[in-house]
């Protein structure tokens, strides 16, 4: 590109006038500032991300004759139509966008109200946004500028130090929840009607149905390979009907006890810093599926998603534990009783209700997760029509037998715990 393409972000969204990046960094830094110039800084990694469009850049501006920049991760909605309109991208971006407008800002003034030893700090701050169905933008501060960085092997999952790190980052962002609506329920139900539910309504059914079929087919032929004629055969072919899509819909209703939840808490939507090789920090990112609903729904899909049977057969009772150790930690932090708001006998009744939302939504993520950057599903898509997801995502049933254990034992962990 010819330095003149820098001088403007309108060939990347049409939304990205000089006006809003300016209005923008001036927020950003306080003070006047008025937009100059961008730097192209890099991609994300391939399969990264199916729901957007993903660069890393430098936004500079002036401010009385000094150069400033912030660098930023812009997400923007897909410009190709059919991609777009099948992947129903601007759902997800005008739910991120109301998680980091209307809701966030609320559970950080809250949290701002209180002395909180380790107040959370596990997220990326927005710099820009912009929503009108076509050409939707996020702008978030870019983590890697505080040594954040993505886990390089989603493929094996992840250890016992970056499980820890990682719920603790989920805990303390669930405790803001169970505190507000301890103290002032009327303000957590008003930031919740800002989100909507963007993955399992009755509503989506038909963009989901050929694809729950395919990636049950996946399960299925997994546990039929590792272990056959087994109860966990009988078990994965009970499970895998079309009905279990309704119980997935009636678990993100239940506001028994609900909080402002991630919804897609996988390994590649968490940041990790680390000292030496050791992680001592996670950022949560991507909100498109926030929803309001039990915490559990979140930590049973990290556990199915991001780690293996041995470290759950080692770790599966400790992570738990600590989970609720933190959750318990930062609520009392907040002012309010754990004992009261979500005791440890109902943290663990809700891990066995809904256990199986972790385990079928892993149904969808694990094939994903296991495959090589070079073998992403190609985001090119012919026409200007909206067709089902089926017919991109056609993943195919696992080939390795590390792969298909990492699927079947799955399976084998929820059947041996009793929770399907």
């Amino acid at each position: 590109m010819a330095a003149e393409d820098f001088k403007s972000l309108l060939q990347v969204s049409p939304a990205l006038t000089n006006e809003l990046l300016s209005e923008a960094l001036t927020e950003w830094f306080k003070e006047p500032v008025t937009f100059t110039h961008w730097e192209y800084v890099g991609d994300t990694g391939k399969g990264d991300s199916y729901l957007s469009e993903v660069i890393r850049i430098k936004i500079y501006g002036d401010a009385n004759d000094t150069s400033k920049y912030v660098q930023v991760v812009l997400k923007n909605i897909p410009k190709n139509v059919c991609r777009r309109l099948t992947y129903r991208s601007d759902e997800f971006f005008k739910n991120e966008i109301n998680f980091y407008l209307k809701v966030v800002p609320k559970l950080l003034e809250f949290q701002a109200t209180k002395n909180v030893a380790d107040p959370f700090k596990g997220f990326t701050k927005l710099f820009l946004a912009y929503s009108d169905g076509l050409n939707d933008v996020v702008c978030l501060e870019d983590a890697n500028i505080e040594g954040f960085g993505t886990h390089k092997l989603r493929q094996e999952g992840i250890d016992y130090e970056h499980c820890k790190v990682t719920i603790k980052s989920l805990a303390q962002f669930h405790a803001l929840s169970f505190a507000l609506r301890d103290q002032n329920p009327e303000l957590l139900n008003r930031i919740s009607d800002a989100l909507f539910e963007t993955y399992y309504d009755p509503r989506l059914w038909d963009w989901y149905e050929r694809f729950w079929k395919r990636v049950c087919g996946i399960a299925i032929d997994a546990v039929e390979k590792e272990f056959p004629n087994s109860v966990y055969l009988e078990k994965v072919k009970e499970f895998s009907v079309p009905e279990r899509y309704e119980d997935m819909i009636r678990a993100v209703r239940d506001k028994t006890n609900a909080v402002i939840s991630h919804g897609d808490s996988w390994t590649n939507n968490f940041l990790f810093k680390y000292e030496g090789d050791t992680p001592v920090g996670a950022k949560i990112i991507d909100f498109q599926l926030s929803r309001c609903a039990s915490p559990v729904l979140d930590i049973v899909f990290f556990i199915y998603a991001c780690t293996d049977q041995v470290l759950r057969e080692k770790y599966y009772d400790e992570l738990l534990k600590y989970y609720h150790e933190v959750l318990s930690t930062q609520i009392s932090g907040l002012g309010s009783d754990p004992l009261k708001v979500y005791p440890w006998e109902t943290f663990m009744a809700e891990v066995k209700k809904y256990s199986y939302f972790g385990l079928a939504f892993s149904f969808e993520s694990t094939p994903f997760i296991i495959l090589a950057p070079e073998d992403a599903v190609s985001m090119d898509m012919e026409g200007d029509k909206k067709k089902n997801i089926e017919d991109f995502w056609q993943i195919p049933p696992i080939r390795t037998k590390e792969g298909r254990l990492r699927e079947a034992n799955n399976i084998v962990h929820c059947v041996d715990r009793g929770y399907i």
